[in-house]
Protein backbone atom coordinates (compact mmCIF):
# COMPACT_ATOMS: atom_id res chain seq x y z
CA UNK A 1 0.00 0.00 0.00
CA UNK A 2 1.59 3.31 -1.18
CA UNK A 3 0.01 6.62 -0.02
CA UNK A 4 0.92 10.60 0.06
CA UNK A 5 2.85 11.35 3.15
CA UNK A 6 0.19 14.35 4.55
CA UNK A 7 -3.20 12.89 3.31
CA UNK A 8 -2.06 9.43 4.99
CA UNK A 9 -1.67 10.89 7.95
CA UNK A 10 -4.65 13.07 7.88
CA UNK A 11 -6.94 10.03 7.37
CA UNK A 12 -5.26 7.78 10.07
CA UNK A 13 -5.65 10.58 12.97
CA UNK A 14 -8.94 11.63 11.17
CA UNK A 15 -10.92 8.28 11.06
CA UNK A 16 -9.66 8.18 15.01
CA UNK A 17 -10.96 10.76 16.02
CA UNK A 18 -14.38 10.40 14.48
CA UNK A 19 -14.42 7.61 16.42
CA UNK A 20 -14.09 9.46 19.80
CA UNK A 21 -17.06 10.61 22.42
CA UNK A 22 -17.26 13.20 24.68
CA UNK A 23 -14.53 14.67 22.68
CA UNK A 24 -14.30 18.41 22.01
CA UNK A 25 -12.12 19.33 18.50
CA UNK A 26 -10.53 22.24 17.90
CA UNK A 27 -8.10 24.84 16.16
CA UNK A 28 -7.77 27.69 13.97
CA UNK A 29 -9.37 27.46 10.62
CA UNK A 30 -10.46 23.34 11.66
CA UNK A 31 -12.96 23.16 9.20
CA UNK A 32 -12.58 25.46 6.63
CA UNK A 33 -9.86 27.67 4.43
CA UNK A 34 -6.67 25.78 4.77
CA UNK A 35 -7.91 22.78 7.27
CA UNK A 36 -4.82 23.56 8.93
CA UNK A 37 -2.73 23.15 5.85
CA UNK A 38 -4.21 19.77 5.80
CA UNK A 39 -4.12 18.33 9.20
CA UNK A 40 -7.47 18.51 9.96
CA UNK A 41 -9.84 17.14 7.04
CA UNK A 42 -12.06 14.95 7.11
CA UNK A 43 -12.92 15.25 10.38
CA UNK A 44 -17.27 15.15 11.64
CA UNK A 45 -19.06 16.13 14.40
CA UNK A 46 -21.16 13.58 16.24
CA UNK A 47 -23.67 13.45 19.04
CA UNK A 48 -20.94 14.15 21.92
CA UNK A 49 -18.07 15.10 19.63
CA UNK A 50 -17.73 18.45 19.25
CA UNK A 51 -15.79 20.60 16.58
CA UNK A 52 -14.82 24.17 17.08
CA UNK A 53 -12.91 26.54 15.25
CA UNK A 54 -11.14 28.79 18.13
CA UNK A 55 -9.49 32.78 17.85
CA UNK A 56 -5.57 32.78 18.18
CA UNK A 57 -4.76 32.28 21.60
CA UNK A 58 -2.90 29.27 22.03
CA UNK A 59 -2.50 30.00 25.75
CA UNK A 60 -6.15 29.82 25.45
CA UNK A 61 -6.53 26.49 23.71
CA UNK A 62 -4.04 24.53 25.71
CA UNK A 63 -5.87 25.58 29.10
CA UNK A 64 -9.16 24.58 27.62
CA UNK A 65 -7.51 21.16 26.73
CA UNK A 66 -6.49 20.58 30.32
CA UNK A 67 -9.62 21.40 32.01
CA UNK A 68 -11.38 19.06 29.93
CA UNK A 69 -8.72 16.12 30.44
CA UNK A 70 -8.95 16.73 34.42
CA UNK A 71 -12.88 16.53 34.26
CA UNK A 72 -12.42 13.35 32.37
CA UNK A 73 -13.59 14.63 28.68
CA UNK A 74 -11.16 14.28 25.45
CA UNK A 75 -9.50 17.15 24.03
CA UNK A 76 -8.29 16.74 20.26
CA UNK A 77 -6.35 20.61 19.65
CA UNK A 78 -4.82 20.92 15.94
CA UNK A 79 -1.97 23.43 15.87
CA UNK A 80 -0.55 24.90 12.49
CA UNK A 81 3.19 24.36 13.99
CA UNK A 82 4.78 23.35 16.91
CA UNK A 83 6.19 27.14 17.14
CA UNK A 84 3.04 27.87 18.30
CA UNK A 85 3.01 25.20 21.58
CA UNK A 86 5.94 27.80 22.95
CA UNK A 87 3.03 30.05 24.09
CA UNK A 88 0.96 27.17 25.76
CA UNK A 89 4.00 25.85 27.80
CA UNK A 90 3.36 27.15 31.30
CA UNK A 91 0.39 24.80 31.02
CA UNK A 92 3.00 21.92 30.41
CA UNK A 93 5.08 22.21 32.95
CA UNK A 94 3.64 24.42 35.89
CA UNK A 95 -0.58 22.99 34.87
CA UNK A 96 0.39 19.81 34.63
CA UNK A 97 2.79 19.79 37.31
CA UNK A 98 0.56 20.85 39.71
CA UNK A 99 -1.89 18.07 38.77
CA UNK A 100 0.78 14.96 39.09
CA UNK A 101 2.19 17.10 42.41
CA UNK A 102 -1.32 16.89 44.13
CA UNK A 103 -1.95 13.34 42.96
CA UNK A 104 -5.73 14.77 41.35
CA UNK A 105 -8.27 12.29 42.39
CA UNK A 106 -10.57 12.62 39.59
CA UNK A 107 -9.74 9.79 36.70
CA UNK A 108 -7.96 11.89 33.91
CA UNK A 109 -9.13 11.99 30.22
CA UNK A 110 -6.80 12.56 27.33
CA UNK A 111 -5.71 15.81 25.65
CA UNK A 112 -3.64 15.40 22.09
CA UNK A 113 -1.93 17.46 20.39
CA UNK A 114 -1.85 17.01 16.69
CA UNK A 115 0.75 19.37 14.82
CA UNK A 116 3.76 19.96 12.33
CA UNK A 117 7.28 20.22 12.84
CA UNK A 118 8.87 22.64 9.98
CA UNK A 119 11.66 20.32 9.13
CA UNK A 120 12.45 21.65 5.28
CA UNK A 121 13.84 25.37 5.82
CA UNK A 122 12.63 28.82 4.30
CA UNK A 123 9.89 29.29 6.73
CA UNK A 124 12.56 31.95 8.37
CA UNK A 125 13.15 32.10 12.44
CA UNK A 126 9.44 31.92 13.55
CA UNK A 127 8.36 28.75 11.86
CA UNK A 128 11.24 25.96 12.51
CA UNK A 129 11.23 24.99 15.70
CA UNK A 130 11.85 21.25 16.18
CA UNK A 131 12.45 21.37 19.77
CA UNK A 132 9.56 18.57 20.59
CA UNK A 133 11.93 16.75 22.71
CA UNK A 134 12.88 19.85 25.06
CA UNK A 135 9.09 20.38 25.26
CA UNK A 136 8.86 16.39 26.56
CA UNK A 137 11.40 16.80 28.45
CA UNK A 138 10.46 19.84 30.69
CA UNK A 139 6.98 18.68 31.29
CA UNK A 140 7.29 14.88 31.20
CA UNK A 141 4.45 14.94 28.23
CA UNK A 142 4.68 12.31 25.40
CA UNK A 143 5.40 13.00 21.76
CA UNK A 144 5.26 10.75 19.06
CA UNK A 145 6.98 11.53 15.55
CA UNK A 146 4.51 9.81 13.23
CA UNK A 147 6.59 8.66 10.10
CA UNK A 148 5.26 5.60 8.32
CA UNK A 149 1.63 4.11 7.81
CA UNK A 150 2.33 1.40 10.31
CA UNK A 151 3.70 2.97 13.05
CA UNK A 152 1.03 5.96 12.72
CA UNK A 153 -1.67 3.65 12.54
CA UNK A 154 -1.03 1.63 15.84
CA UNK A 155 0.32 5.40 17.59
CA UNK A 156 -2.71 6.76 17.14
CA UNK A 157 -4.62 4.16 18.00
CA UNK A 158 -3.76 3.52 21.06
CA UNK A 159 -2.37 6.84 22.56
CA UNK A 160 -4.59 9.09 21.26
CA UNK A 161 -7.48 8.83 23.83
CA UNK A 162 -5.03 7.32 26.49
CA UNK A 163 -5.41 9.07 29.93
CA UNK A 164 -2.90 12.27 29.91
CA UNK A 165 -1.02 14.37 27.45
CA UNK A 166 0.58 13.53 24.56
CA UNK A 167 1.94 15.11 20.81
CA UNK A 168 1.56 13.89 17.61
CA UNK A 169 4.19 15.26 15.41
CA UNK A 170 4.02 15.30 11.64
CA UNK A 171 6.73 16.49 9.28
CA UNK A 172 6.00 19.31 7.09
CA UNK A 173 9.12 17.88 4.18
CA UNK A 174 7.77 14.70 4.01
CA UNK A 175 3.87 15.88 2.78
CA UNK A 176 4.13 15.19 -0.73
CA UNK A 177 6.28 12.01 -0.28
CA UNK A 178 4.69 8.59 -1.21
CA UNK A 179 4.86 5.94 1.44
CA UNK A 180 4.95 2.32 1.47
CA UNK A 181 3.80 0.30 4.28
CA UNK A 182 6.82 -1.24 6.21
CA UNK A 183 6.03 -4.39 8.58
CA UNK A 184 6.59 -3.64 12.42
CA UNK A 185 8.71 -6.77 13.53
CA UNK A 186 8.64 -5.54 17.42
CA UNK A 187 7.25 -2.71 19.78
CA UNK A 188 7.59 -1.24 22.99
CA UNK A 189 4.62 -1.51 25.27
CA UNK A 190 4.64 2.49 25.55
CA UNK A 191 5.47 3.25 21.53
CA UNK A 192 8.81 4.66 22.77
CA UNK A 193 10.32 2.28 20.11
CA UNK A 194 9.31 0.90 17.23
CA UNK A 195 11.17 -1.76 15.40
CA UNK A 196 11.34 -2.48 11.96
CA UNK A 197 13.91 -5.00 10.86
CA UNK A 198 15.89 -7.66 12.74
CA UNK A 199 19.78 -8.59 11.55
CA UNK A 200 22.73 -9.35 12.83
CA UNK A 201 25.53 -7.00 12.33
CA UNK A 202 24.46 -3.20 12.96
CA UNK A 203 21.25 -1.80 15.37
CA UNK A 204 20.13 1.26 13.31
CA UNK A 205 18.22 3.64 15.65
CA UNK A 206 16.02 6.77 14.33
CA UNK A 207 15.45 10.02 16.26
CA UNK A 208 13.03 12.72 14.94
CA UNK A 209 11.75 12.14 11.44
CA UNK A 210 15.01 10.42 9.87
CA UNK A 211 13.46 7.20 9.97
CA UNK A 212 13.84 7.84 5.82
CA UNK A 213 17.45 7.84 6.01
CA UNK A 214 17.70 4.42 8.26
CA UNK A 215 16.14 2.69 5.30
CA UNK A 216 18.02 4.12 3.05
CA UNK A 217 21.03 3.00 5.03
CA UNK A 218 19.49 -0.44 5.34
CA UNK A 219 18.79 -1.12 1.60
CA UNK A 220 22.98 -0.06 1.44
CA UNK A 221 23.66 -2.77 4.23
CA UNK A 222 21.18 -4.95 2.64
CA UNK A 223 22.71 -5.25 -0.88
CA UNK A 224 26.39 -5.32 0.72
CA UNK A 225 24.72 -8.50 2.58
CA UNK A 226 25.18 -6.82 6.08
CA UNK A 227 22.59 -7.75 8.58
CA UNK A 228 21.17 -4.21 9.74
CA UNK A 229 18.46 -3.92 12.60
CA UNK A 230 16.34 -0.66 12.55
CA UNK A 231 14.42 1.21 14.84
CA UNK A 232 12.13 4.27 15.65
CA UNK A 233 12.50 5.60 18.76
CA UNK A 234 10.04 8.49 20.51
CA UNK A 235 10.37 10.55 23.54
CA UNK A 236 8.01 8.82 26.37
CA UNK A 237 8.56 9.56 30.21
CA UNK A 238 10.27 6.60 31.64
CA UNK A 239 10.80 5.19 27.82
CA UNK A 240 10.56 1.10 27.70
CA UNK A 241 13.45 1.17 24.32
CA UNK A 242 15.17 -2.63 25.91
CA UNK A 243 14.18 -3.53 22.57
CA UNK A 244 16.60 -1.34 20.72
CA UNK A 245 19.44 -1.23 23.88
CA UNK A 246 19.18 -5.04 24.09
CA UNK A 247 19.52 -5.56 20.25
CA UNK A 248 22.88 -2.97 20.16
CA UNK A 249 24.10 -4.71 23.35
CA UNK A 250 24.01 -7.66 20.96
CA UNK A 251 25.24 -6.32 17.43
CA UNK A 252 28.14 -4.30 19.57
CA UNK A 253 27.57 -2.01 16.46
CA UNK A 254 25.03 0.92 16.97
CA UNK A 255 24.27 3.79 14.83
CA UNK A 256 22.37 7.14 15.52
CA UNK A 257 20.63 8.96 13.33
CA UNK A 258 19.23 12.45 14.62
CA UNK A 259 17.64 15.19 12.45
CA UNK A 260 16.48 16.88 15.67
CA UNK A 261 18.20 20.26 16.44
CA UNK A 262 18.27 19.69 19.76
CA UNK A 263 21.29 20.23 21.98
CA UNK A 264 20.18 18.34 24.99
CA UNK A 265 18.69 15.36 22.25
CA UNK A 266 16.58 12.06 23.03
CA UNK A 267 19.34 10.67 21.14
CA UNK A 268 22.58 10.92 24.05
CA UNK A 269 19.96 9.78 26.53
CA UNK A 270 19.31 6.61 24.90
CA UNK A 271 23.24 6.36 23.96
CA UNK A 272 24.05 6.70 27.67
CA UNK A 273 21.52 4.11 28.70
CA UNK A 274 23.65 1.55 25.93
CA UNK A 275 26.95 2.20 27.16
CA UNK A 276 26.23 1.79 31.05
CA UNK A 277 25.26 -1.69 30.32
CA UNK A 278 28.34 -2.53 27.90
CA UNK A 279 30.96 0.26 27.45
CA UNK A 280 32.77 -1.92 24.69
CA UNK A 281 29.69 -1.12 21.80
CA UNK A 282 30.72 0.85 19.13
CA UNK A 283 28.69 3.37 17.98
CA UNK A 284 28.47 6.28 15.72
CA UNK A 285 25.75 9.64 15.89
CA UNK A 286 24.96 11.62 12.60
CA UNK A 287 23.35 14.55 13.61
CA UNK A 288 21.94 17.74 12.16
CA UNK A 289 24.32 20.51 13.28
CA UNK A 290 22.83 22.77 10.65
CA UNK A 291 21.72 24.99 13.88
CA UNK A 292 18.66 26.69 13.75
CA UNK A 293 19.06 29.82 11.17
CA UNK A 294 17.75 33.42 11.51
CA UNK A 295 17.27 33.90 7.90
CA UNK A 296 15.25 31.63 5.44
CA UNK A 297 16.92 29.01 3.76
CA UNK A 298 17.62 25.29 3.03
CA UNK A 299 17.57 23.14 6.52
CA UNK A 300 17.17 19.92 5.59
CA UNK A 301 19.16 17.12 6.73
CA UNK A 302 20.89 14.86 4.41
CA UNK A 303 23.20 11.68 5.41
CA UNK A 304 26.00 10.14 3.64
CA UNK A 305 24.75 6.55 3.91
CA UNK A 306 28.09 5.95 1.85
CA UNK A 307 30.18 7.04 5.07
CA UNK A 308 28.47 5.62 7.25
CA UNK A 309 28.29 1.97 5.67
CA UNK A 310 32.04 2.53 5.39
CA UNK A 311 32.40 2.96 9.34
CA UNK A 312 30.06 -0.35 9.57
CA UNK A 313 32.33 -1.88 7.76
CA UNK A 314 35.47 -0.82 9.60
Amino acid sequence: MSSNYLAAMNQIISDRVNQMENTLVYGENLDRGSFISGLSKNLVSGPTRLLKNVGNCEYTHCGVGFGLMMSGKNAVLFVKQLDFMMLGIDHFVSTYGSIRATRYQQPLGSFTIVTAIYDQGFQGPQSSFRGLGEICSMSGVSGFMLQELSDAKKIVAEEISKPGIRFFALSQRKANEELTEVNIVNAAPDNSVIQYRHGSEVSIVCMGHSLAHGKSLVYLCDKNGVGASLFSVNYVENAKWEIAALDALRTKKLVIIDDTHSTASLSFRFLTDVLEFDPEVRFTVVRNRAGKSTAVSDERFEVDCESVFAWIRS
